[in-house]
């Protein structure tokens, strides 16, 4: 096993090419989507709003007075031409063009947080417009203040709090959004194009030789996988704590919490990837198969954007069913909730159970078929 072990450090040191170009791109996606869009308002999103299409300006400001009620973003009116700048040089990546009972978005890419402004925007929006045909229908003059008086002294009074008792709800960070899902992200390539040797060496004959020596199977298959664990861990701790000692990000996990995270997920993505190999004949079939693998899990899982924003029913459950899912879910739990260990067993111990599921079947598929 050890043998097995050491050999494919050798082999990562003749070749590194790739998984430095992983851990590379991981370090510039987090760095440039994670400081994309982060306001200083207290960790508001910061958001440049510019007056449109048949709305005068005292109108807008009554707008951005409404829009700035919430606590997760912060309204900003200036002129259509400063908005537009800020987009073309990347200190903003969307703007708000005010109309008349309107708005619409000038976006640059379409990424997590236009979801989350444009679904802010539509919701006070509607409201706003239901109070407007509320109005004219009951001529009612002090509507509003009646609405609002109800809703200041409401006859049931609901507070929903969390084991740690905070009040529970959607808390967004974009920074470490774009952390957690993007360096889960390309660790699963890392892994998976790591166990790719595997095929290789099954096609070539070199396993048959293998087991013919003194070495027994299960220390041909413990040595690789134990190797591309370790690295799949290692990318993984080395960007966290990159990010959070080097550049200041405020992961708030503590060392041992992020390593037992780490290393449950990482389990379930090698599993996945020996459930791979055993589906596919060739390396050629396994590199076409990963990205689209990789990219779906990601996609579903909820590494590109949060799936709080997500409101349908059927992507949400194949969601669950996607190991990301569960690493993303349990980094924000000890992040954002401060849970240890014991109150993150649940998607622990989901993880495990994927990748002991995967593994089996994957080894199993492997062995029929040689």
């Amino acid at each position: 096993m050890k043998a097995i072990f050491f050999l494919q450090w050798k082999r990562l040191r003749r070749k590194p090419y790739l998984v430095l170009t992983f851990f590379v791109l991981t370090l510039l996606f987090v760095f440039f989507l994670g400081s994309n869009n982060q306001g200083s308002q207290g960790g508001q999103m910061e958001v440049n709003a510019y007056t449109g299409e048949g709305a005068q300006e005292a109108e807008a400001a009554g707008w951005i007075d409404r829009l700035n009620d919430s606590d997760s973003f912060h309204f900003e009116l200036v002129d259509e031409e400063q908005a537009r700048k800020d987009i073309m040089d990347g200190s903003r990546s969307l703007a708000l063009e005010i109309r008349e009972n309107d708005y619409r978005m000038l976006v640059a890419v379409e990424d997590q947080d236009h979801q989350l402004v444009d679904s802010y925007a539509n919701q006070v929006f509607r409201e706003e417009q239901r109070l407007q045909q509320a109005e004219e229908q009951t001529g009612t003059a002090d509507l509003r203040e009646r609405v609002q008086e109800e809703m200041n002294h409401p006859p049931l009074d609901l507070t929903i709090t969390s084991v740690s008792g905070e009040e529970s709800g959607f808390v967004y960070n974009a920074s470490l959004q774009a952390l957690f899902g993007m360096t889960l992200f390309f660790s699963m390539y890392t892994i998976m194009f790591s166990l790719s040797n595997v095929v290789d060496e099954k096609r070539q004959g070199t396993w048959d030789r293998m087991i013919v020596s003194p070495l027994r199977k299960w220390e041909v298959y413990a040595g690789q996988l134990a190797y591309c664990f370790v690295l799949g861990m290692l990318q993984i701790m080395m960007i966290f704590v990159f990010f959070e000692w080097v550049l200041g990000y405020d992961v708030n996990i503590p060392l041992g919490t992020t390593a037992v995270i780490t290393a449950c997920f990482t389990f379930a993505v090698v599993s996945v990837g020996m459930l791979l190999i055993g589906l596919v004949r060739t390396t050629q079939q396994l590199q076409a198969v990963i990205p689209i693998v990789v990219t779906s899990m990601a996609m579903l899982g909820g590494a590109f954007w949060p799936l709080e924003i997500v409101s349908n029913s059927f992507v949400l459950a194949l969601s669950k069913g996607t190991p990301i899912y569960y690493g993303i879910q349990a980094l924000h739990d000890a992040s954002a909730l401060g849970y240890g260990i014991t109150g993150l067993g649940g998607p622990l111990s989901l993880l495990i159970l994927f990748g002991v599921l995967c593994m089996g079947i994957g080894i199993n598929l492997m062995e029929r078929r040689s």
